[in-house]
């Protein structure tokens, strides 16, 4: 009589690449002690670009540091990756990819008024990384056959049509169609861009035939069936795949790396946006991500239901760091300067930044003015973002709705000297309100946590529980306006070492003591003026944890806070506002 051994279960690794348009970086995801954590981080200058043009050579480089780093071969002879993992222990199981180093999509947009259905279309294209080339509108005021050479000089990859009601205007937008018709039949054969249709679905057939003559057309439900109703699903849904199919897939090197793995490469943004509502459903929660890179920024908006994603490719830290100054004034950036800095620093400073998107601060001016341009991108995005109905952001500022947990990445973020001036960057940008923790993706792993999360969710819970994110403390911000130096909240924390009763006045932002990683009993009060979440006036008791800037932050500044008109005055107030938070 004979017995088979015992099965031994074997956990699976996982290699993650996020391709970004400056750096890629690669995470090694393995078992150790009998829970998953991340094993080794990688980031190497992306290879995209010149002399290379083939993006999988970084993430081979990358490979290649992380077999440095832990003594494990990962990619054979010929620099394909070994999977699964061998007896001798070379190899890994499972290779995902993330991408934000592909070109935006020029897209030329078509509708009938700017703020009905070109303002849908715009929403819409929130999803993908984009540019707008051109529009063509009723208030166009060029003639036909200019608009037939916008068209042509456009040189679209995407034609977007939007424009009239279910059963409402038609001639007025087929006379639209009809120069964009005339403007593709004149194009070569390697300029014919993809058209969608998301207007009134009476022309669709008349669209169609007016225009598949010269580019593939596909059909979408009406972006605005009616005045008041706005469908944005399905046109998402298309030209996410378009983008997927013209940009991801066809970047250089993509090939190999598809190859690699048994799932298709992501947009980075989207994985950003999965792990975000990964977060919210796990915690039962809303969630606000900010992904602030280089080349775009990023914003989700996460509850356990669903996660919306705001990506804007007119702005970042690095190339397009200079439509900043077509955005707001040169002014509005040196606000957040608590230095003497010149108009003509400043603009020094945005435009050799876009020239040589890998310039590092080197003293403390320059480090001052990156921060003050991170702020203001930020901000920028997130008033883009609260046109769309579907980010609930109040208020003319648009500042977020409450939220739990604020998710925050990106190298100008996580290259920060101290804890104190990231959470100051994110709290003047956004000004958030309510209860709040913040948490900072430094070593960029997030999108790969994200692409592994409908896949692998024992990878990424373990993983997070192992403190992969940093943890930089909680905040209270609330709403509300007082007179400065007056009383706007009482306080107390009790914990195992400490025992702290105060008051904070309005217009000030301070840490009260926990030490990172301790739990302390809190118990806030705020005046009747004030609230912090469940209405003016009324107090919470509540267990928090300490972060990584020491502390609960108690931001009373108000919402919307205003900076002092006197130059000297603000200064000197950024200055206090930096020393109280510990920048």
């Amino acid at each position: 009589m004979t017995t088979e051994a015992p099965q031994v279960e074997r956990y699976e690794s996982f290699l993650v690449a996020d391709c970004g348009s400056t750096h890629t970086t690669v995470v090694l995801f393995d078992m150790v002690a009998g829970a998953y954590r991340l094993i080794a981080r990688a980031a190497v200058p992306t290879t995209i670009h010149a002399p290379w043009f083939d993006v999988a050579q970084g993430v081979q480089q990358a490979i290649g540091r992380i077999s440095e780093i832990t003594g494990r071969r990962l990619l054979n002879e010929q620099g394909r990756l070994i999977r699964p993992v061998r007896t001798d222990g070379t190899g890994v199981d499972h290779f995902a990819a993330v991408a934000s180093a592909a070109q935006p999509l020029d897209v030329l947009l078509v509708g009938l008024f700017d703020e009905v259905s070109i303002t849908s279309a715009r929403k819409a294209l929130r999803s993908i990384y984009h540019h707008e080339k051109d529009r063509l509108t009723l208030s166009d005021q060029r003639r036909p056959h200019e608009q037939v050479g916008a068209v042509v000089q456009s040189q679209p990859e995407l034609i977007l049509i939007s424009g009239g009601t279910d059963g409402g205007a038609e001639d007025r937008l087929l006379q639209i169609v009809e120069s964009v018709g005339l403007g593709m039949s004149v194009m070569g054969d390697s300029q014919v861009p993809e058209v969608i249709f998301a207007g009134n679905i009476r022309l669709r057939e008349r669209v169609q035939g007016m225009l598949s003559a010269y580019a593939n057309v596909q059909m979408a439900n009406n972006l605005r069936p009616t005045l008041e109703t706005e469908q944005l699903d399905d046109t998402v849904r298309l030209i996410t795949n378009l983008y997927e199919e013209l940009k991801i897939n066809e970047l250089p090197g993509a090939q190999e790396l598809r190859d690699w793995s048994n799932h298709p490469i992501l947009p980075t943004a989207h994985a950003f946006g999965d792990i975000a509502h990964y977060f919210a459903a796990l915690q039962k929660q809303s969630v606000l991500g900010v992904d602030l890179g280089s080349n775009s920024v990023s914003l989700v908006m996460a509850d356990p239901e669903h996660a919306q994603v705001s990506i804007h490719s007119e702005l970042g830290t690095g190339q397009p760091v200079a439509n900043l100054l077509d955005m707001v004034s040169i002014d509005e950036i040196r606000q957040w300067v608590p230095v003497e800095v010149s108009a003509a620093e400043t603009a020094d400073y945005i435009f050799n930044k876009s020239l040589h998107p890998f310039t590092l601060a080197t003293d403390e001016k320059m480090l001052q003015m990156e921060q003050a341009v991170a702020r203001t991108l930020i901000h920028c995005a997130a008033a883009a973002a609260g046109s769309d109905a579907r980010w609930p952001f109040v208020g003319e500022q648009r500042t977020p709705p409450p939220f739990g947990l604020l998710l925050a990445r990106g190298s100008t973020l996580a290259n920060a000297p101290r804890p104190g001036q990231i959470v100051l960057m994110l709290l003047d940008a956004l000004q958030p309100t309510g209860i709040f923790s913040i948490a900072l993706d430094r070593y960029g792993v997030l999108p790969a946590l994200g692409a592994l999360a409908s896949h692998q969710p024992l990878a990424v819970i373990q993983t997070l529980e192992a403190g992969v994110l940093s943890d930089l403390g909680w905040v209270i911000a609330p709403t509300g306006k007082g007179q400065l130096g007056k009383k706007a909240m009482e306080i107390s924390i009790e914990s195992d070492r400490v025992s702290f009763e105060g008051e904070i006045e309005f217009g000030k932002i301070e840490i009260f003591p926990i030490a990172p990683g301790k739990s302390a009993k809190v118990t806030v009060k705020p005046t009747g003026r004030f609230d912090i979440g469940f209405g003016p006036g009324q107090g919470k008791k509540m267990t928090l944890t300490g972060g990584l800037v020491g502390g609960l932050v108690v931001d009373a500044r108000g919402r919307p806070f205003t900076l002092p008109r006197d130059v000297a005055d603000r200064r000197s107030l950024m200055r206090k506002w930096l020393w109280d938070m510990g920048g």
